[in-house]
């Protein structure tokens, strides 16, 4: 009788060591996930972009605007990407089309192109630095990127908060009074509107137009912000055309 006991005693508490060590586990992989959560959140990039984009560009340029952002440098607003790699950032092929854009924005006096070569192992190379225009900038995060909407209506909520008021989300603009200034059909502001409200971008009411995302719009720009560390230099020979 008394083996038995031992015996229903010693199974009672292996299997409450079982129990602690598998409550451990889960806690472990609370802890863990909470830990990855945290340390996305602690990664969020953001890039200035300038107001002057607003009645300048329309909404498929805006946000190559912004995906050229979050290719530089948040200190000097310089990117090294290339045409090629700058296309499939941006989600199309045609790198035609991409360099024609990256052109009529230096054309509007939002960023330089600055040609130049580099000398490598197997030759010299032509490149091109472009230096975006920072003025009267407003700071908006890398999560806007993978947000599972239309590059359009990307570039939309881009040129809207362009239109907000200092260090707010909100614009006091009209729907009419807004597809005037980012020179937009009344009817295409509408369907982004829709589409933004829809999506829980965008609310609106007496009071005005309210970007509702502050993860990727920043309402002050003395906000914190990750900074990612500048590219270390090339040696630049200009080329003059």
């Amino acid at each position: 009788i008394e083996m038995i006991i031992l015996q229903v005693g010693s199974w009672y508490w292996y299997v409450v060591m079982l129990l602690i060590c598998a409550l451990n586990v889960e806690a472990v992989h609370i802890t863990l996930n909470q830990a990855k959560s945290e340390g996305k959140k602690s990664m969020i990039q953001y890039r200035k972009i300038t107001e002057l984009i607003a009645g300048r560009l329309k909404p498929k340029e805006a946000y190559l605007f912004y995906c050229l952002a979050l290719k530089s440098d948040f200190i000097t607003n310089e990117s090294y990407i290339t045409q090629d790699s700058l296309a499939k950032f941006y989600g199309i092929k045609d790198v035609d089309q991409i360099s024609k854009w990256l052109y009529e924005f230096q054309s509007k006096g939002l960023l330089t192109i600055v040609k130049y070569k580099v000398k490598g192992q197997y030759g010299t190379f032509r490149k091109c630095k472009y230096i975006l225009n920072a003025e009267h900038y407003n700071l908006i995060s890398d999560l806007l990127k993978e947000e599972p909407i239309s590059r359009q209506l990307k570039g939309f909520l881009i040129l809207l908060k362009c239109k907000c008021l200092n260090g707010t989300n909100t614009t006091k603009f009209s729907q009419n009074q807004l597809a005037k200034e980012l020179g937009i059909s009344t009817g295409a502001i509408s369907q982004y509107m829709k589409d933004a409200i829809d999506n829980a971008y965008v609310s609106k009411n007496e009071k005005g137009i309210h970007l509702l995302r502050e993860d990727i719009f920043l309402k002050a720009k003395t906000e914190f912000c990750k900074v990612k560390p500048a590219k270390p230099k090339e040696k630049l020979v200009i080329l003059m055309d």
